[in-house]
This record gives structure tokens, sequence and C-alpha cells, in this order.
């Protein structure tokens, strides 16, 4: 998958990460009130998110729009698990 940062909180913290992308596997479907875990290469360096506010998608379950308590990410959905999330509905 593949997560972009399209927003940060208005509350005038620095805006350097808004547009970075971030490649990685998500183990689970964000959930909201908890933390999205997105694990970034094989040694286990990982990147936690602030508590998920809303999660919203697509028909196809490609795209992912997840907004936590500080940002908003927008993730792409590659590959298989695409396939295997839309086949489970």
């Amino acid at each position: 998958m593949l997560a972009t940062k399209i927003r940060t909180s208005g509350d005038g913290s620095l805006n350097a990460t808004v547009g970075k992308a971030y490649n990685g596997f998500l183990i689970s479907e964000p959930v909201v009130g908890r933390g999205m875990v997105l694990f970034r290469d094989p040694n286990g360096r990982r990147m936690v998110t602030t508590p998920v506010r809303r999660v919203l998608t697509t028909a196809e379950r490609e795209l992912l729009y997840v907004e936590t308590e500080n940002s908003v990410y927008r993730i792409s959905v590659i590959g298989d698990y695409a396939e295997q999330a839309s086949a489970a509905i």
C-alpha cells in the first residue's frame, strides 16, 4: 500500500510532512478509535498514527481516506490485497 499524508491539523504545526508518501503494509484495516499501524520495511520499522476518527473508501476498496486526530491520509491499496478485500464483502 502507499499512504500519502494530505493534511495536518490546523494547530499551526509545521506542514513539512504534507505530501509525503509512505510505502508499506497494513496488517488490518484502520479502526476508528485506534492508531493505524503501517509497517514500512522488513526490519520492523513502523509508523503509528494518532487514533483514527473516520475511514472513507471507494466501492472497489482500492482507495481509502483515513482521518486521524492530527492528519488525513490517502491510502492506495496495491495488488492482491484489494482483490481479497473485495471478495470478502
